[in-house]
């Protein structure tokens, strides 16, 4: 990245991609990326135990394919190089209840540093608030062998892209419809 502009291009300009080359990913990106994400923003005191953000990189094709379920959206995580579980570790900070957005500050910082690495990727829901998906959150706590502490909130899926992939544009709403000042 050369300067801002660069920066907010690929912001601008990123997409969601389910179908990647057959090419590793070198560790020392993988290294990277993850650091890039740990270096997110995280609610409390700029110390070790209020980061709740762990990850498990899973390149074990068996696992991906336990992890992909049942459902059809989710099959192409099959195929990817590297797929990210995202997490939680409710006990590093237990009075700090908002862990879904300290990952998710995480998860933006893995996807454009990815984004930078010429990567592509796709974030996964993991059911955290799906009753009716109890059993399949279940199943992969259970996959990836998580203690009652730690919570699974999603999976990033990375790889090259595929270029042949297409990838319908983004439409965003008008910048008047979704901005307010002062109040609503």
């Amino acid at each position: 990245m050369n300067n801002q502009n660069d920066i907010i291009n690929l912001i601008k300009n990123r997409r969601s991609h389910r179908k990647y080359l057959n090419k590793d990913i070198q560790d020392d990106i993988i290294v990277s990326i993850i650091n890039c994400a740990r270096s997110a923003p995280f609610g409390g005191k700029p110390k070790p135990d209020c980061q709740v953000a762990e990850y498990i990189v899973i390149k074990d094709k068996e696992v991906k394919e336990k992890l992909a379920l049942t459902y059809e959206d989710r099959q192409f995580i099959k195929d990817a190089p590297i797929l990210i579980a995202v997490l939680a570790n409710k006990s590093n900070d237990p009075k700090y209840e908002e862990y879904v957005l300290s990952t998710a500050l995480a998860i933006e910082n893995l996807i454009i540093s990815a984004e930078s690495f010429g990567l592509g990727c796709c974030i996964l829901s993991c059911f955290m608030n799906h009753k009716k998906h109890i059993e399949d959150k279940n199943i992969s706590r259970e996959i990836l062998n998580l203690p009652d502490n730690i919570e699974l909130v999603a999976l990033v899926s990375l790889g090259y892209k595929d270029e042949d992939e297409q990838i319908p544009q983004k439409i965003l709403k008008p910048y008047n419809e979704v901005v307010h000042f002062d109040k609503y």
